[in-house]
């Protein structure tokens, strides 16, 4: 299945948004057999392409890239490129991404988050480890501040000011709300049948396929940097 709706997303550019066990059959015959079409997303050329650079730029920790990939895909206005970059908000979706790509769902997710936070800080107890991740986020959000040239002893809550700023950045596309449901239910299917299961590794093999078939300069380019990473020229 998770074969199938990556070539809708990526290919044929339709996506069916409901895969709910009820509304995938497997035929006699071995195929796949998608029922209920009520609710789809239409995934034009540009977005596919986008989605394909972005992947690939995750794939190999591209930070630098990715603030353009941002605005390819509509989260941030063109206007917004430069403070989008300067911002840091790439490092904190690199360590989501690759909490993620370690499959297991949700709890495994935490699992692994609280792991990462107990090794950082030291201590066990949830209540510490609370106040210090909450405090050096604060000692992040100054530092940035302070970057722009904001003096943030006049900044009465500092967590409200960088959740002010990143709303003139950042902007959520209706397509993101169809393809998260349609991928989170696939992802829920697949960890029932195992609990490790790891999307995000399920889906690479497709994606080399995709950019070797495609000719296109923004495959070439896609591919050359899952490939090679960012240093080659």
């Amino acid at each position: 299945a998770i074969n199938a709706y990556l070539t809708m997303l990526l290919d044929t550019g339709t996506l069916h948004c409901d895969p709910h066990p009820g509304n995938l059959l497997r035929t006699y015959d071995g195929r796949l057999c998608i029922l209920d079409w009520g609710m789809t997303l239409q995934v034009p050329g540009d977005l596919q392409y986008a989605l394909l650079e972005f992947i690939a730029h995750v794939n190999t920790e591209d930070l630098d890239a990715i603030p353009r990939d941002f605005v390819n895909l509509g989260f941030t206005p063109p206007d917004k490129l430069n403070r989008v970059a300067e911002s840091g908000i790439t490092d904190g979706l690199s360590f989501m991404l690759r909490q993620l790509s370690g499959g297991g769902g949700a709890k495994k997710m935490q699992e692994r988050v609280k792991a990462e936070l107990v090794e950082r800080y030291g201590t066990e107890d949830r209540e510490e480890l609370r106040k210090a991740a909450r405090a050096e986020m604060i000692e992040r959000m100054e530092t940035q501040l302070e970057s722009e040239g904001v003096d943030v002893r006049g900044v009465s809550n500092v967590m409200e000011e960088m959740s002010r700023r990143n709303r003139e950045l950042f902007q959520l596309p209706t397509w993101v709300l169809y393809v998260v449901r349609a991928f989170s239910t696939l992802e829920g299917i697949g960890l029932t049948a195992d609990e490790n299961y790891a999307i995000l590794q399920e889906c690479y093999p497709y994606l080399a396929r995709r950019l070797f078939k495609d000719d296109s300069p923004r495959a070439r380019a896609a591919l050359k940097a899952m490939i090679y990473g960012s240093g080659e020229s």
